[in-house]
C-alpha cells in the first residue's frame, strides 16, 4: 500500500487562535485594551468623564488596528508607510561631485576586482563547442628553449 503524506498548501495563511482571530489581531487588541485600562486606572487626576472618553478611544483605536485590514494590510503597516512618505525626500537630485563620497571602498577607482566565471553557469560562451586544434605532443622533449 502506498504512503500517503499531506502536502501543506496554505503556507502564507496565519493560525487562528481565539474566535478566528490570529496572534497579530490579539496582540493588538490587547495593547489597546491595556492602554485604555492603564489610562483609565492611573490618570486620576483627570475627571472620570475625560477618562472615560480617552479610555474608550484607545480601546476603539486598538480594535480598529486589530480588525480593519484595508487592502490586505493591517493599519500598523499603512501608518509606517504614510510615516516614511512624510518623512522621505520624493526628489532626488543627482551631484557630480557627490558620486565619490558615496562609493565604498569596494567602488572606487584602482580597485581590483576577482571575479569568478565557471564554464558551468555558463556566464562566458562555451569554448567547449568549438572544434579543437590536434595538439601534437612529443613525449621526448621536456623543455625546449623559446625563441
Amino acid at each position: 500500500m502506498p504512503h500517503l503524506y499531506e502536502l501543506p498548501t496554505h503556507l502564507q495563511v496565519e493560525d487562528q487562535l481565539i474566535a478566528g482571530l490570529t496572534a497579530r489581531q490579539l496582540l493588538r487588541l490587547v495593547i489597546g485594551a491595556s492602554l485604555a485600562y492603564g489610562v483609565w486606572d492611573q490618570v486620576i487626576w483627570l475627571p472620570p468623564e475625560v477618562r472615560l472618553a480617552l479610555a474608550a478611544v484607545l480601546a476603539v483605536i486598538g480594535v480598529l488596528f486589530a480588525l480593519l485590514r484595508p487592502g490586505g494590510r493591517p493599519l500598523d503597516q499603512w501608518l509606517l508607510a504614510g510615516l516614511l512618505f512624510v518623512v522621505l525626500p520624493r526628489r532626488l537630485v543627482w551631484r557630480p561631485g557627490m558620486m565619490l563620497l558615496h562609493q565604498s571602498p569596494g567602488e572606487q577607482p584602482g580597485w581590483a576586482e576577482l571575479e569568478l566565471h565557471p564554464d558551468w553557469l555558463g556566464t562566458q560562451p562555451d569554448l567547449h563547442l568549438e572544434p579543437a586544434k590536434p595538439v601534437v605532443r612529443r613525449p621526448w622533449v621536456f623543455w625546449r628553449p623559446r625563441s
